[in-house]
């Protein structure tokens, strides 16, 4: 070992980048940084910043930052590359176990610091928006998510920035439920059946008939001012709930949680027929700020698998707290579209080799911590080949930035 050896080769992360023929995309520096993105945010404290990938890498932070606001690479491909290879596992897995293929939606806002006004570079498509979680107007990235599902295998698809900007070829803006839209017209044919999951924002007429043409149902999310017609009567669902007595209703249990559930099954705006569970948690029956709606199109199911089927939502949810948690999701201070957009390619990219390329599938938290044992045994074996070789203290502490 020479004394200009760099920072240790992670093996495990290079045959997983040699496995998905990342070289013949991508020129040997940057399948480089993309292995040390890999190492540094299976690190505990990483924050997404370029300082933290120079901790695991020979380079200047400079030359990190270039890569990923300026570099000449495609992050279009390890896009593709990840929702090539989630869909592929979970289709695989519902073959094998005849479970519906799940495709969950929903979105989140990365939390900023809102720029002052004599900034001079602020950070590339930042604006206020609606945050559920805090119940306000935050400003910061709005993002999309998808994640796909099958039996208890949950993959990240995709990540997208929300942009308010954008516009169809028609001039018209390009929505939240056009990006849905337009998944769904990339999807294969489940194999067992197929659900989309979403919220009451995309439970709506062009998403239910977009993923019907690609051969899944809808079960979402219902806001109570939706309209159905019981016998021909034009009422809100709000209203109508006001009329239902508890010997109408039955106790229906999901995952350990009990409530009362009362099924309409009919015509509503926009849509000429489905299922509309009405429900209340057990101790809350008839409190109207307590009532949850929920639709599926599939009026086959019945209303113990209708509502299990909804409860499959929560990974997406998992993923955005994981993502923040530890990849750095919140905290990245990168300034161009460009920059946080590769950031968000390498995160998703990241997530799905903690998730599937340790042998076999396992959950996020699980497949993390054997990725951070395993980095940091790399590192101590390079420690110690120094030490066999002979290399001074004062070259390996150089290479580990510490001098």
């Amino acid at each position: 070992m020479s004394h200009t050896a760099i920072l240790p080769d992670h093996a495990a992360l290079r045959n997983y980048l040699l496995q998905h023929r990342l070289p013949l995309y991508f020129s040997k520096p940057v399948v480089a940084h993309i292995e040390t993105y890999m190492a540094a945010a299976a690190a505990k404290g990483f924050r997404g910043k370029v300082v933290d990938l120079a901790e695991y890498s020979s380079c200047h932070r400079t030359t990190l930052g270039h890569f990923l606001a300026e570099g000449k690479w495609d992050e279009a491909v390890l896009q593709n590359k990840v929702k090539v290879e989630s869909l592929r596992y979970v289709v695989q897995i519902a073959k094998q176990t005849a479970e519906p293929l799940f495709v969950i939606h929903d979105d989140t806002i990365s939390k900023k610091t809102k720029p002052s006004s004599q900034a001079q570079s602020p950070m590339e498509q930042t604006g206020f928006h609606h945050s559920h979680l805090e119940g306000k107007v935050v400003w910061g990235h709005q993002v999309q998510a998808t994640v796909v599902q099958s039996n208890d295998t949950s993959l990240i698809h995709s990540i997208d920035l929300y942009d308010k900007t954008k516009t169809n070829p028609d001039g018209t803006v390009y929505t939240k439920i056009d990006h849905v839209c337009d998944i769904a017209a990339t999807l294969p044919l489940p194999p067992h059946g197929g659900y989309v999951l979403v919220d009451s924002w995309f439970t709506c007429s062009r998403v239910i008939d977009s993923y019907a043409s690609a051969g899944y149902h809808l079960i979402g999310g219902l806001k109570t001012n939706r309209i159905i017609y019981p016998q021909g009567i034009r009422i809100s669902l709000k209203d109508f709930s006001a009329h239902i007595r508890k010997e109408d209703v039955r106790l229906v249990t999901v995952n350990g949680t009990s409530y009362w559930t009362y099924r309409y099954e009919g015509a509503l705006n926009d849509i000429e027929n489905a299922a509309v569970l009405l429900c209340w948690p057990e101790q809350a029956f008839g409190v109207p700020k307590a009532l949850r709606a929920f639709l599926c199109t599939d009026v086959s199911l019945d209303t113990e698998t209708i509502s299990m089927y909804y409860s499959k939502r929560w990974p997406i949810e998992i993923f955005f707290r994981q993502s923040k948690n530890n990849l750095g999701f919140d905290t990245y201070q990168v300034r161009s579209a460009t920059a946080f957009t590769r950031l968000w390619a390498l995160l998703a990219w990241t997530h799905l080799y903690c998730t599937t390329g340790l042998g076999q599938p396992c959950p996020f938290g699980e497949g993390l911590r054997t990725v951070r044992k395993q980095v940091q045994l790399d590192r101590l074996q390079f420690v110690y080949d120094c030490g066999k070789n002979g290399i001074p203290f004062h070259v390996v502490r150089e290479q580990f930035k510490l001098a």
